[in-house]
């Protein structure tokens, strides 16, 4: 008996330090969680980014494509977005991480890269191509509300 007792008590201490909180990002209040999920895409063309302009929600599950339709490799720099935030990246990018998590995505010619992720914080953050020679920039306006957008 000892021995079971032993067990459950070692599963629960592994379950509370690898358990779902060992992500990176923080926690999201219960009032906003379940909220519908969202696919946006941002195409890459002609230098741009569009849309320029991506609107989300706090506790929104966010699965975001990015589309490089130019002849030139191309960043996506999310800038203190994604900073200590799970995301989970696939596609034929090449992501580049640091301490504080996803710095940035390259993406080639025709290629494609899925981020998923949920948003953590409200507010304006901008993102960007950081690569020399053109200036291509966006924003993403995340809503701290917990009713829909309109």
């Amino acid at each position: 008996m000892k021995i079971f007792k032993r067990a459950g008590v070692l599963v629960l201490l592994m379950y509370g330090v690898f358990g779902p909180s060992i992500c990176f990002g923080a926690s999201v209040p219960a009032a906003v969680l379940g909220q519908e999920d969202i696919a946006v895409t941002v195409h890459i063309e002609s230098r741009r980014f569009i849309p320029h302009v991506v609107k989300l929600r706090v506790g929104q599950q966010v699965r975001l494509i990015l589309k490089n339709e130019d002849v030139e490799l191309h960043a996506f720099v999310p800038a203190n977005l994604l900073v200590r935030t799970n995301v989970q990246v696939s596609g034929d990018g090449a992501p580049q991480f640091g301490k504080e998590g996803l710095r940035r995505v390259l993406i080639p010619s025709g290629g494609q890269v899925e981020l998923v992720f949920t948003s953590t914080k409200a507010g304006s953050f901008p993102f960007f191509c950081d690569l020399p020679g053109h200036m291509m920039n966006g924003t993403f306006v995340i809503d701290g509300r917990t009713d829909r957008l309109e």
